[in-house]
C-alpha cells in the first residue's frame, strides 16, 4: 500500500452522499417526522453498478414489507399493556427471528438485514398509543422505501463514470 498516495472519492460515495441529500430534502418538504429511515436505506441500498443496486433494491423492499408487516402486528399487540416496555424488549428478538425465518422461507437471505431495521424503527416507537399505529408503520416502510428508490435513481440517472475516480 503506498502511503503517499491520496483517496479519491469515487461516484458511488458522490452518488450515496447525492442520494442521502434528496431523501432528506424530500422528508423534510414532505414534513415527515424524521429522515433517518429514507437516508439510511438509501445508503445500505447504493451499489457500484445499476444492476447491483436494483437487485439490492428489490431485496430491500421485500424486506421492508416483511418488517412492516411483522412490526405492525407486534405493535399493535403490545401497544394496550401496562408493562408495554417490558413486553416490546421481549418481543423484539422474537420479531427479528420472524423476519430471519420468513426472510430465508421464500429464498431472500439478503432482505433480512433491512426487515430487522425495520424492526427495530418500528418498535422503537416510545409510548403505547394505538390510535395511530398503522399510519406510523406505513410511514416508516414509506420512508425505507422511499431510500431504496432514491438510490436506485441515482445509480441509473446521475453520472457517467469520471475520469479519475475510484468505484468506491
Amino acid at each position: 500500500m503506498n502511503i503517499n498516495k491520496k483517496y479519491k472519492l469515487g461516484l458511488r460515495a458522490i452518488k450515496t452522499a447525492i442520494a442521502v441529500a434528496i431523501c432528506a430534502f424530500v422528508s423534510m418538504f414532505s414534513n415527515h417526522e424524521d429522515i433517518f429511515c429514507a437516508c439510511i436505506a438509501s445508503v445500505i441500498c447504493m451499489e457500484q453498478t445499476y444492476a447491483q443496486t436494483w437487485d439490492t433494491g428489490i431485496n430491500r423492499i421485500i424486506g421492508t414489507l416483511i418488517g412492516g408487516c411483522v412490526g405492525y402486528v407486534a405493535l399493535e399487540s403490545i401497544c394496550s399493556f401496562p408493562t408495554y416496555e417490558w413486553i416490546r424488549v421481549i418481543l423484539l428478538p422474537l420479531c427479528i427471528l420472524i423476519v430471519v425465518y420468513t426472510c430465508n422461507l421464500i429464498n431472500r437471505k439478503q432482505a433480512v438485514s433491512i426487515g430487522c431495521v425495520v424492526i427495530i424503527v418500528i418498535l422503537s416507537r416510545s409510548g403505547p398509543s394505538t390510535s395511530s399505529t398503522l399510519q406510523y408503520v406505513i410511514q416508516r416502510v414509506m420512508d425505507t422505501l422511499l431510500g431504496v428508490f432514491v438510490a436506485m435513481l441515482i445509480n441509473k440517472f446521475a453520472f457517467v463514470k469520471l475520469k479519475g475516480t475510484s468505484a468506491n
